[in-house]
């Protein structure tokens, strides 16, 4: 009795060792389909095979480890081939449904490199269509887009600029204000830099201009300094805080900024000179009033100069 149990038991070891050369055999054989068909541009049908393949691996234990994570490393590359198919042809929510699974798998293989380029083409494709809504106007429902793409690399650089451009159309200053931030604190891409700076420097000038129009000249000269901040060569906004700081009595503020902002490379300087004349004249230095408002040479505020210079200064 003793010797046929021995015999029964070493017939299930050969047994189930040839069950298991079986099933690692198929597993091989769905793996070489998934080339196969890898080669004849079948990517889903691949990627049945190469699931198929790690199904058996994976209850055949360690015995199948190496080869599932092989069939896993194929499908996480068919993924990711399938999703920038989908993102070129902007079909960008199936874009986006493929590189998650393309990260899910690259993640079971123990590959975080592939996992973290397969985040790094969701946000790309969250910013393409956070960039749609955008131009569509929808600019909170492209700002949520951008938040996502964000999620997934929270430092792509166009993600933060799509941000500072959104907010910009939201008045949002708060949040367009740390968003560029953002993008000058990441950099990598000074023209996606400058851009922001650029759009940064004309809301704050806008915000100036609107100020000045409801007389609120304090706000006004603050909005131009932080315009100023962004672009430094916008003679406007030098313009905008002479202005405001003569209103305000400011005068040496009104002839800093009126000096600072007559770049050489300006051809009309006047109503920067008139606004330095405005600010000689409060302070009591008639010559440099009448400097300054002789070179007063066309726009709006001609007639103005001549007026203080030949009647009210009486300028020589």
């Amino acid at each position: 009795m003793k010797k046929m149990t021995i015999v029964f038991v070493a017939f299930l070891i050969i047994l189930g060792g040839s069950i298991g050369a079986q099933d690692l055999n198929s597993a091989g054989q769905a793996y070489n389909d998934g080339i196969a068909l890898i080669q004849e541009n079948k990517h889903y049908e691949a990627i049945e095979a190469f699931n198929k393949c790690a199904s058996i691996c994976r209850e055949l234990g360690e015995v199948g480890e190496g080869l599932m994570n092989k069939a896993l490393t194929q499908i996480t590359s068919q993924y990711m081939k399938l999703g920038i198919d989908a993102f070129q042809a902007k079909d960008y929510d199936t874009a986006v449904s493929l590189f998650l699974l393309s990260a899910e798998n690259a993640i079971s293989s123990g590959n975080p490199e592939s996992a973290k380029k397969a985040d790094d083409y969701i946000a790309t494709t969250y910013t393409a269509i956070g960039n749609n809504l955008y131009k569509e106007k929808k600019y909170n429902d492209a700002i949520g887009n951008f938040l996502k793409a964000l999620d997934y690399n929270p430092v792509f650089l166009k993600a933060h600029y799509g941000l500072v451009i959104s907010y910009s159309k939201t008045d949002n200053t708060d949040e367009m204000e740390t968003a560029i931030q953002k993008v000058i604190t990441i950099g990598g891409d000074e023209k996606t830099v400058e851009r922001a700076k650029n759009v940064a420097a004309n809301y704050y000038l806008n915000l100036s201009a609107e100020a000045i129009k409801k007389e609120s000249y304090r706000e006004a000269s603050m909005m131009a300094r932080k315009s100023i901040e962004y672009n430094y060569l916008e003679p406007t906004a030098y313009y905008y805080q002479a202005l405001s700081n003569n209103y305000l009595e400011n005068w040496d503020e009104a002839i800093k900024a009126a000096q600072t902002g007559m770049k050489p490379e300006q051809d009309d300087k006047s109503n920067l000179y008139f606004e330095l004349g405005r600010a000689y004249q409060g302070k009591g230095d008639q010559e440099k009033a009448c400097e300054a408002y002789s070179k007063v040479s066309g726009g709006p505020n001609l007639d103005a100069a001549n007026y203080q210079r030949n009647t009210v200064l009486k300028c020589n």
